[in-house]
């Protein structure tokens, strides 16, 4: 294997990869701009759409890229592992782009009261703090600074997201059995999609890890 070759390639990985980063972050932070404004107008969910299809775009690209450099160059080691993390962190974050084309969904198909969205608004954009923090954290630090930033802020998150479990509880005894039906199952899908956007996060941290510690996921499964 030559490994001037291998490096190179990894490289080009890495840039595309961490362009996939930044293209959910920004997606992500396109909705709630529009959750924000109150209103998801016909351009935005055709520019969320958009963004959706460039997603699919970005996972099969990285695929193929993927797959193109164990065949040419038959890594073994750490440049493997890097591929695997790779691979499985692009499953991540097409899951993360799915999320917010589902809300995008939802809010464009129903009406949602000003204190459900005040509550869905103030959970995305702290999702989006993790996010932020761990994706740039990518672009310049090795896998356990990165991973260390994710514990940080997953800290404060899972703090915030207690608050705001507590505020959807005193909002749905406003409501009546109907109006809960109607509309709480979806806010609660929303919210859910909130916290498991920090879980993938986690997950592609716990990825890069796997690069420089093969025993990572096995020595986290120890009690």
């Amino acid at each position: 294997m030559n490994y001037q070759l291998m490096k190179e390639s990894e490289q080009e990985l890495q840039k595309s990869f961490l362009q996939y980063c930044d293209h959910v972050l920004t997606t992500w932070q396109y909705v709630a701009k529009c959750i924000g404004n109150g209103v998801f107008s016909q351009e935005d969910i055709t520019k969320l759409n958009s963004f959706e299809d460039e997603s699919n775009h970005f996972e099969v690209q990285i695929m193929d890229e993927c797959i193109w450099t164990i065949s040419k160059n038959q890594p073994y080691a750490n440049h493997l592992r890097y591929i695997i993390a790779i691979l499985n962190s692009i499953k991540d974050l097409e899951r993360m782009a799915d999320m917010a084309n589902n809300t995008t969904s939802f809010f464009a198909h129903h009406e949602v009261s000003n204190e459900f969205r005040k509550i869905i608004i103030t959970a995305v954009k702290s999702a989006i703090v993790v996010m932020n923090k761990v994706f740039k954290s990518l672009h310049i630090n090795p896998a356990l600074e990165s991973y260390q930033i994710w514990q940080n802020a997953n800290n404060v998150f899972r703090k915030e997201y207690k608050l705001i479990l507590m505020q959807i509880s005193n909002v749905i005894k406003k409501h009546t059995a109907k109006q809960i039906v109607d509309l709480f199952q979806g806010v609660i899908l929303i919210i859910k999609h909130v916290e498991r956007l920090v879980d993938h996060i986690n997950n592609i941290t716990e990825n890069f890890m796997f690069i420089k510690q093969s025993n990572f996921f096995l020595d986290k499964q120890k009690p």
